[in-house]
């Protein structure tokens, strides 16, 4: 289990929001000791905030054509709430683990939330059935773990990640298995280490990662405990923001040529939360069309319709907190 200083919080949202949003979850106590106090939404202030320790509601937000986060670990018991924020969109799950229930819901400026308890373990898929491949997100359920992680963070040590974290107690534990993500939703281990196994006293691990990504912006980590009979619990993810990596404002845009849906994928990095600037223009320089996008910190998905604009050569120029790139695409 995570540390029992974390208490459950049933309802986190008010709706209607505008915007983007971040949700800090807090200790709870008496409010007039510093560090106590009710969950907060912060309106263009942070990044949404996903502090798992313990049964907490978690909140997706809906924003941009994403999931934001687009990946999640959980416990069994947990409620994961989406949050309408703008568009018209559903949460519809793609596959879930035996047992557990299957949704689709509509989110709109009619239908702003929906919470959804997790039941069972496993992996667990969801999509945007109108934007979808585009639009999906998902979430691994473990069940609740006897051992106390009491700290977890990932900090620079040489210009290069270091994943450390401490237990409170560990009961049965075999090793910890460390994993890490470019884009925040698919994870590959990068390493094991060994564990203490059995113990009430705290112990702290460290874990470097040496193979630090130069084309990687933010990169995600989490680590999983495996214990001796083979059961894994799951840490939540934490993104490192990556000082040597390349400057780049725009990491993919796809597909190029766009087909005559108009469909105009994108994956950008944003140092804090704002919005980025999309500009179409023609080879005469004509303005076609202008469109925001809303920006968290860290790697973010975008999605430009372009189903009315004719066929032809465009350059697209994008800026956000001083940054300026453009690139030509073609749409069929």
């Amino acid at each position: 289990m995570y540390s029992e200083e974390y208490t459950p919080i049933k309802k986190v949202l008010e709706a209607p929001f505008t915007g983007v949003f971040s949700l800090s979850l807090y200790k709870t106590g008496p409010p007039d000791i510093p560090g106590f106090g009710a969950p907060s939404i912060k309106n263009l202030e942070s990044p949404v905030t996903l502090i798992k320790f313990g049964s907490l509601a978690i909140v997706a937000l809906f924003d941009n054509f994403q999931f934001t986060p687009s990946s999640l670990n959980v416990v069994v018991g947990d409620v994961i709430t989406w949050q309408w924020i703008n568009g018209s969109h559903t949460t519809t799950s793609t596959s879930v683990p035996a047992g557990a229930a299957i949704w689709d819901v509509a989110m709109n400026s009619s239908s702003t939330t929906f919470s959804y308890k997790v039941t069972a373990p496993g992996s667990y898929s969801y999509k945007c059935r109108p934007h979808a491949p585009g639009m999906v997100g998902s979430f691994t359920a473990t069940d609740a773990s006897a051992t106390v992680i009491s700290s977890f963070k990932v900090s620079t040590q040489n210009e290069k990640p270091l994943i450390t974290w401490a237990t409170r107690s560990e009961t049965n534990v075999n090793y910890f298995s460390i994993f890490k993500s470019t884009n925040g939703r698919d994870f590959k281990e990068i390493g094991q280490l060994g564990a203490s196994g059995n113990s009430s006293a705290e112990r702290k691990y460290s874990f470097p990662d040496n193979k630090n990504l130069q084309a990687s912006k933010y990169v995600y980590y989490y680590f999983a405990v495996v214990d001796k009979d083979g059961k894994t619990h799951l840490s939540p993810i934490q993104m490192y923001k990556n000082k040597i990596a390349d400057e780049k404002l725009i990491v993919s845009l796809y597909p190029n040529p766009v087909t005559e849906m108009g469909h105009l994928m994108l994956k950008f990095n944003a140092d804090k939360p704002g919005s980025m600037s999309a500009k179409l223009v023609d080879m005469q320089g004509r303005l076609i069309l202008k469109t925001e996008l809303s920006a968290v910190q860290g790697l973010n998905n975008g999605h430009i319709h372009l189903g009315d604009v004719p066929p032809g050569v465009y350059t697209v120029l994008f800026s956000l907190d001083g940054k300026n790139e453009s690139f030509k695409i073609t749409k069929k």
